[in-house]
């Protein structure tokens, strides 16, 4: 772990200097040079409960070939360190992701850092896109280009503005405003349906954003309580820190609260179709009741998904046997806590409220859905 942390420090050195550049890219392993690994509990270095027993620990040179890049056809010296067991055995003719420090030209350090993953996941999201189309027909091809273009904004939008130093909650809403249109209206096109589903989702985004805001502040946490901060303040031009807190929040929510919104339009759109004299307050009634079961399976999403992606930390401080008092003041679990409620609370305004827009506007005259 302490290679690890003076790595990640290295990198930020590397990078900042004036005549330095730091590189990563692909290669494949031609050959072994030295391997000066060795089973520490061989050497009589471990305890018998150590969890790492068994681990190859060292540091191993090989030869690489670059695949890609501006050194593309250099063969190379790579040393490889091993000291975790999330660390990867090579073998001959493995690809591999290679980190090229370069210094006034020369290479100085040139290490093995991961296997290389970058075909097999850009494989599995398309394998993904594919089925989506194929199994979904049109509205799967129609959700594929929703999707994509939602990554779109906010790999490339909105991160570029955060960094710029705009204001982060103000630009995330921005965006996910443009996100909310552009996906529903690509689904359900320029339909009252869509409006329903527009409308709601924006309460529901605007009352999760007060709602992480207000929680944040009475407890005390932002966004200079998640990890890297200090690196986005040192390498950006003057990110706004403390709102990255409530914008994770809203990228992470507007997907479940969207949906429910548009589950709800839908279903109201359904029924209209069905029964075309129904009134308004009926179609209300029946559009409620849909809200009511989509709030409750849409709200365990959420607040799941919030669970399985610190599940790691929970498990570490459960097995420390902390108190109640330590686990809950913890900076990671209370802001998981918050981001599951604040989505939570979004789809709960935002369902029974595109029930009562999609009433309002179904039942209007010359107002029909599609």
């Amino acid at each position: 772990m302490a290679h690890s942390a003076a790595s990640e420090q290295s990198d930020s050195h590397w990078y900042l200097g004036s005549h330095s550049h730091l590189t990563y890219t692909t290669a494949r392993i031609l050959n072994v040079i030295s391997d000066q690994t060795f089973m520490p509990e061989a050497e009589g270095l471990v305890e018998v409960e150590d969890p790492l027993q068994g681990l190859r620990r060292g540091t191993i040179l090989y030869e690489v070939e670059i695949l890609r890049g501006s050194f593309s056809g250099e063969v190379l010296e790579a040393t490889y360190h091993i000291n975790s067991l999330a660390h990867v055995h090579f073998d001959i003719g493995d690809r591999v992701s290679v980190r090229i420090f370069e210094f006034e030209g020369e290479f100085m350090v040139v290490e093995v850092r991961y296997p290389e993953r970058t075909e097999l996941l850009l494989g599995a999201i398309g394998l993904f896109l594919i089925f989506l189309c194929l199994i979904g027909g049109k509205r799967g091809m129609l959700a594929a280009m929703g999707l994509v273009f939602t990554v779109v904004c906010v790999i490339f939008l909105l991160i570029p503005l955060i960094i710029a130093g705009f204001p982060v909650v103000q630009m995330t809403l921005i965006v996910l405003m443009l996100v909310t249109f552009s996906t529903v209206t690509l689904l359900a096109g320029l339909s009252v349906k869509s409006m329903a589903a527009i409308l709601g989702t924006l309460s529901g985004i605007g009352l999760a954003a007060l709602f992480a805001h207000l929680t944040g502040n009475l407890i005390h946490v932002s966004g200079y309580n998640m990890g890297n901060y200090r690196a986005i303040m040192h390498l950006s031009d003057g990110a706004q820190i403390s709102g990255l807190f409530v914008s994770s929040v809203l990228v992470a929510a507007i997907g479940a609260i969207m949906d429910a919104s548009m589950s709800v339009a839908s279903a109201m759109g359904e029924v209209k179709s069905a029964h075309g004299n129904i009134s308004a307050i009926a179609l209300f009634k029946a559009g409620f009741n849909v809200s009511r079961d989509v709030i409750g399976t849409m709200s365990s999403t959420l607040i799941l998904a919030f669970i399985g992606g610190s599940l790691s930390m929970m498990i570490f401080i459960y097995t420390t046997d902390v108190s109640l008092n330590q686990f809950m003041n913890n900076p990671f679990i209370a802001m998981e806590i918050v981001k599951g409620i604040a989505g939570s609370f979004g789809i709960m305004l935002a369902a029974p409220l595109t029930a009562v827009i999609s009433a309002k506007l179904l039942t209007m005259k010359k107002c029909y859905s599609e």
